[in-house]
């Protein structure tokens, strides 16, 4: 498993994306940020089939998304990865003090049932554009100095954030704070090889 900066130098980032061993191909490294926000949630195709399967499968709430065509929903996809991408980067772009306060506003503790009642998951964290009822979500680590690592996300088409591909991010979180772990990552310090 690997991290690497998502926006800036590796001395003064706080915003990291890890690079999990499946997605690497020959020595190339790919991280999941890069892997959601520029692959997958702007690719239409992969949207319409994803969105697709959920309605087939009751992961989408039609009344909750105030019965919204595919296609809109699609465009708003679109128009939130644009809008949280330049909101990170802005973050990135402050200097490490003001940005780590501005990543505490954007990546909250992540509160669902039984995961907020673990105080091992303090540093599990949850994000998502400053849009009202937006659909994508960034889940990450925060470490010890604030620096936050994404390990993943998902779309969030229902009310409540349960189900498969919500487990599959609990998963990531907690197979990234178990890496951490025993390599002894605690900050940002830990991360630059």
């Amino acid at each position: 498993m690997h991290f690497i900066p998502i926006f800036n130098f590796q001395e003064t980032s706080v915003l990291w994306s890890v690079c999990y061993p499946e997605d690497q191909i020959e020595d190339n490294l790919k991280d999941v940020y890069s892997i959601l926000m520029d692959e997958l949630w702007s690719d239409v195709l992969y949207l319409f089939e994803f969105i697709k399967k959920e309605i087939k499968t009751e992961g989408y709430d039609a009344s909750f998304w105030n019965r919204m065509s595919i296609q809109e929903i699609i465009d708003k996809i679109l128009d939130e990865v644009k809008i949280f991408d330049e909101e990170l980067s802005y973050v990135e772009s402050l200097d490490q003090k003001n940005a780590s306060r501005r990543l505490d506003k954007i990546f909250v503790k992540l509160h669902q049932n039984i995961y907020s009642l673990n105080s091992t998951n303090d540093s599990h964290r949850k994000a998502r554009p400053k849009i009202n009822k937006s659909i994508i979500r960034l889940y990450g680590i925060e470490l010890s100095d604030k620096t936050i690592i994404i390990t993943g996300g998902t779309l969030k088409l229902k009310l409540k954030m349960v189900g498969e591909h919500f487990d599959k991010e609990i998963r990531n979180l907690k197979r990234v704070e178990a890496y951490l772990k025993s390599q002894g990552i605690i900050d940002r310090n830990g991360l630059i090889e």
